[in-house]
């Protein structure tokens, strides 16, 4: 089924094919997925900020879309010992101040999705993506709060108060 543009809807641009499988996961929650669109992975967070970058004027164009960028906050930038906070600048001075509402970021801090494997002790994304959304609508955040998920948490909120969880998730 096709997302209605005219509707609110969620544009997803994830790094890798682990989040894509973190999103399969949310399939078996309550997680409202008619209106979700997932770009393909974009294969480095640098090429995340990128396709963000490019979607603009779509973002522009329908104001009942919402971006959501998934990628991995990991360590592997040895030029900054705080990647998280050097991405999330970055990401911020990229979004118009117009849609600062509707545009949300996510990822994993210090290490990258196969960290949650071992955290969730599953070795499947899908699992790991349906306990990571099956509490949110309850506003239940425990397996949000851990050393790899915590940074999340203001972006969860901020999500919550624009509204979001009114549509993602169903009644």
């Amino acid at each position: 089924m096709a997302v209605n543009y005219e509707k609110n809807h969620l544009y997803v641009i994830l790094e890798d094919a682990p989040y894509r499988e973190m999103l399969n996961g949310t399939k078996m929650t309550n997680f409202n997925y008619n209106v979700v669109k997932v770009n393909n992975p974009s294969r480095g967070w640098k090429a995340v900020f990128e396709d963000f970058k490019s979607s603009i004027p779509m973002l522009r164009k329908y104001k009942n879309r919402y971006t959501l960028l998934l990628m991995d906050f990991d360590d592997k930038d040895k030029s900054s010992e705080k990647s998280f906070a050097n991405r999330l600048e970055t990401f911020n001075s990229l979004i118009p101040l117009e849609l600062k509402k509707r545009v949300f970021i996510l990822g994993v801090n210090h290490k990258e999705s196969e960290a949650l494997k071992k955290l969730f002790q599953t070795p499947h994304f899908e699992n790991i993506g349906k306990k990571l959304v099956e509490n949110c609508p309850q506003g239940n955040l425990s397996n949000w709060n851990n050393t790899h998920l915590e940074c999340n948490l203001p972006e969860i909120e901020r999500m919550r108060e624009n509204g979001i969880f009114d549509w993602l998730f169903l009644k």
